[in-house]
């Protein structure tokens, strides 16, 4: 903001925050405070509840909550006489937005955002909601200003009885471990997203439809791939296996033909609005990107045979590269958060609409791709009215406007004209390229929320780690997501990490900003295993371990077993321990994982990581036992270490070798891989792995002359060396067909 704007308009205190989502509420007439000591201190001094709103940049509702209400004079100042007002962005602090949507879902049965929640003094919650049109909002303001002046003891004692309820509820007794069916968990859990797959449309349930990859996909993945390549499986659990396969890639190609993927620019939408992937919800999210990715390229590896399914998966990757490296990437390596819904329609626009920078008029069409505009409208479902239902557009501002979607194949689109496929396909990418081209010159992109998230960087760095292994066919896109990766992991290690004390910040805009959370250290040791598998880099393997080793500092619980989801927080009244996935996995089940692998590649540690582990699963028992299919990334982490970790061990100093080009041909969600490089072994790796020690000493004594290798270790026992291509394709899991 220039200092002349600047001076011409009223700002608060946000003006002086960093999150982009605070900053859209700087002009706001209501008197905000950041979530600190400085609003709870005038809370209790004042004698006044606090009003908590919370929400993200990229939120198209919190936009509308925040036009309607907190930029309205009248109910600002209610806001202001009544309450202490405190705005919080959920990705910066989550701990915060954890504890209050709990007490939102139990106090109303539902959550989302904007949460509106009101709190004493002591931050205790009384009464929550999500968006309220403007005149209920004014009503639940003036409503509950006079309960707390005619009833205020009632409201302290009700919201110390609903604390003590949260913290009973999250305090649930551990259940040993061997008590926890793993079978009958995974079998639960594949039934019930059968039970409601969408066979037309693919996804689960119906509308909204969410992508969600932590709840269905990648679980998926690993279910089919465990009997599909278990030559022992009965012939029940294979046909299951190749339906979960089967559904899990019907809906992912259904999301990529769908409105929700952004066509002309690459990308996916958050959710969709309609149940046919059609209509969208337009912010995109770096969390659903990197998700998207892991999951297009686990079921590419899970189709073994080319297919019309197998290459739009393929697409659907190199789709996603393309644009978090053109629209998230800063110049520095990290990637952004989100790209918003809304944005003005054009550079002399005043008003901001959902979609704008999206949607296409089929007048548009025609003006802009003349002599091609007939076949391009006929294969992305172009309609004259527009292709919008409006059932599904509350505010009415599609009307007329077209959400382009693959209404046809290439192959459908070129007998409808007359044309071959190959000069159907030339037309087609050389109008998405007009397009791309006019709008980015003449619509203001949606605005950016350029904060650097450790956690969704962690989860970009190990799709674009496994991008550059699954994909290394292709020469441009395979080297291009390693370096990506690469440079978020540096991006990371610069200006989030702290050398000294091993912690973590969670976010970097302008400078870092509030501390980590067990989600960042969760995802980026994640990734970071999966950057150095794709690497051969011993230094992000070291700097792994070195952030477990500071994650179970901070947010082991050494009583109960299991993990903390937020850090230590005196602000924060219940630590919780969140296991449920939502739009991205749950941090302690990544952490499942992560201890798994970490345990066949620090294996000397082995005991320990596998008790903690173990732990994870014991406190967590009741609810794998009762409701297993809402810990789905649990269940899968769990299979994987029920059916054995594959240890790879590589010696050799190509990268590119038949040897490791075929162990990552293929999908083993199991697979640990160990780089040796004979002239520049890993020495520090050696300090906490007995097997890599033992191969080195043996090749010091030989003066690191060897012939390239790969040794498969199996319960810390390694079998010999394998030479030959044929010989170890003789032994790798691979896809048998039921």
């Amino acid at each position: 903001m220039s200092t002349s704007s600047a001076s011409t308009r009223h700002l608060n205190r946000l003006a002086k925050a960093k999150s982009p989502y605070l900053l859209q509420h700087a002009e706001n007439p209501v008197d905000w405070y950041e979530w600190g000591q400085e609003a709870f201190d005038k809370a209790k001094e004042e004698n006044k509840p606090i009003f908590l709103s919370v929400g993200y940049s990229a939120c198209h509702w919190c936009h509308v909550l925040a036009h309607e209400s907190f930029e309205d004079e009248i109910t600002a100042k209610m806001m202001n006489e009544h309450y202490v007002n405190v705005k919080v962005d959920r990705e910066e602090r989550p701990d915060v937005d954890r504890l209050y949507m709990t007490f939102l879902q139990a106090s109303t049965g539902g959550g989302g955002w904007p949460m509106s929640v009101w709190l004493t003094p002591d931050l205790h919650p009384f009464f929550a909601g999500t968006y309220f049109p403007p005149g209920r909002f004014r009503q639940v303001l003036e409503r509950l200003a006079d309960v707390w002046a005619d009833d205020r003891e009632r409201c302290i004692e009700s919201a110390g009885k609903v604390l003590e309820a949260l913290k009973e509820s999250s305090n649930i007794a551990p259940t040993p471990q061997d008590n926890v069916d793993l079978n009958t968990a995974s079998q639960e859990v594949f039934q019930r997203l059968q039970k409601r797959f969408d066979v037309v449309n693919g996804g689960f349930g119906g509308a909204p439809k969410f992508p969600s990859p932590a709840q269905t996909t990648h679980f998926l993945a690993r279910y089919a791939a465990s009997h599909l390549s278990h030559l022992n499986a009965s012939s029940e659990d294979k046909k299951n296996a190749q339906a979960a396969r089967d559904v899990a890639v019907y809906s992912m190609v259904k999301i990529y033909n769908g409105g929700i993927r952004d066509v002309v620019g690459g990308g996916f939408s958050r959710y969709s609005v309609d149940e046919r992937w059609h209509v969208p919800h337009f912010e995109k999210m770096l969390y659903d990107e990197a998700q998207l990715l892991l999951s297009s390229l686990d079921l590419y590896q899970l189709l073994p045979t080319p297919s019309r399914d197998r290459k739009t998966l393929e697409l659907m990757a190199k789709d996603i590269v393309s644009y978090v490296a053109n629209d998230l990437r800063s110049p520095e390596g990290g990637f952004y958060s989100a790209e918003d819904a809304d944005s003005l329609q054009t550079h002399n626009s005043t008003v901001k609409k959902e979609g704008a920078f999206y949607v296409w008029t089929s007048e548009q069409l025609d003006e802009l791709l003349g002599a091609d505009a007939d076949l391009f409208k006929y294969h992305f479902g172009v309609e004259a009215d527009g292709n919008c239902d409006p059932g599904h557009d509350i505010q009415g501002e599609l009307k007329g406007q077209n959400v382009l979607y693959s209404a046809h194949t290439p192959e459908e689109t070129a007998e409808k004209f007359n044309k071959s496929v190959e000069e159907t396909e030339k037309i087609l990418n050389t109008s998405l390229k007009t397009l791309r081209d006019y709008r980015d010159k003449h619509r203001p992109r949606p605005h950016l929320d350029d904060k650097i998230l450790t956690c969704w960087n962690g989860l970009m760095i190990s799709g674009l780690a496994r991008a550059s292994e699954v994909l290394k066919h292709d020469n441009d896109v395979a080297p291009k997501a390693l370096e990506m990766a690469e440079a978020s992991a540096a991006f990371i290690r610069n200006h989030l990490f702290d050398e000294q004390s091993g912690k973590l910040w969670r976010s970097y805009r302008e400078g870092p900003g509030p501390t980590g959370q067990a989600d960042d250290y969760a995802f980026l040791i994640q990734g970071l295993l999966d950057l150095y598998e794709a690497s051969a880099n011993e230094e992000h393997l070291l700097w792994a371990i070195r952030l477990q080793e500071k994650q179970d500092e901070l947010f082991y619980d050494p009583e109960d077993g299991g993990y903390f989801a937020s850090a230590p927080d005196e602000h924060i009244l219940i630590r919780m321990k969140d296991a449920q996935d939502g739009a991205e996995p749950s941090a302690v089940s990544v952490t499942l994982a992560n201890l798994q692998r970490l345990a066949h590649l620090a294996e000397d540690r082995h005991a320990d990581y596998n008790a903690k582990a173990k732990s994870i699963l014991s406190s967590n028992g009741q609810l794998l036992t009762r409701a297993p299919f809402a810990l789905a990334s649990m269940v899968s982490a769990a299979m994987m270490a029920d059916k054995g970790y594959m240890q790879f061990i590589h010696t050799g100093a190509s990268s590119t070798s038949p040897l490791l080009e075929l162990i990552r041909s293929t999908f083993i969600p199991n697979r640990v891989l160990i780089h040796i490089d004979p002239k520049n072994p890993p020495r520090e790796l050696a300090k906490v792995n007995g097997s890599v020690r033992s191969l080195i000493e043996e090749l010091d004594r030989t003066g690191g002359e060897t012939v390239e290798n790969v040794r498969i270790c199996e319960d810390f026992t390694c079998g010999l060396p394998i030479e030959d291509v044929d010989d170890l394709r003789a032994r790798l899991p691979l896809i048998v067909e039921a």
